[in-house]
């Protein structure tokens, strides 16, 4: 698996290497909300399935054993900056960016950030089913 990074984003995790004291990882692939979102780390253990497969402004990767199946050789994918801000634990997010994965020869730089939701009444469906046993009794507060 090959991991590339743009001028930006070398910039911003060497400014997080200057402004934090712990040892930075950068991890693909372990999002919980975000999949394969880039994490920047800091002292981070990854997990007994990652492996490093490259490094960013003296930060290593890691990347799990599924992704690096899925870019086996040289086939990868960039590490960029988006300004768009999403709650993360990443601590780039500190200096108001994000990270984002690109794939070589697309930039979405220029595309709309945000999900458009049709304008318009809301269409009401009914619900079909019935909870399962488990949940009928359980009690939620």
């Amino acid at each position: 698996m090959l991991v590339t990074a743009t001028d930006r984003a070398v910039g911003v995790i060497a400014e997080m290497r200057r402004r934090r004291a712990g040892t930075l990882t950068v991890t693909i692939g372990t999002g919980c909300c975000e999949s394969t979102a880039p994490f920047l780390y800091e002292d981070f253990w990854p997990g007994p399935d990652q492996a490093v497969v490259g490094e960013v402004a003296g930060v290593a990767v890691y990347a799990p054993e599924y992704l690096r199946r899925t870019y086996p050789g040289d086939d990868g994918v960039i590490v960029d900056v988006a300004d768009e801000l999403g709650e993360s634990l990443s601590v780039e997010t500190e200096l108001g960016c994000r990270l984002v994965l690109r794939g070589p020869g697309f930039d979405s730089s220029q595309e709309p950030q945000a999900c458009v939701v049709p304008a318009g009444p809301a269409v009401r469906r009914p619900v079909v089913g019935e909870l399962p046993e488990a949940l009928r009794r359980s009690r939620m507060r």
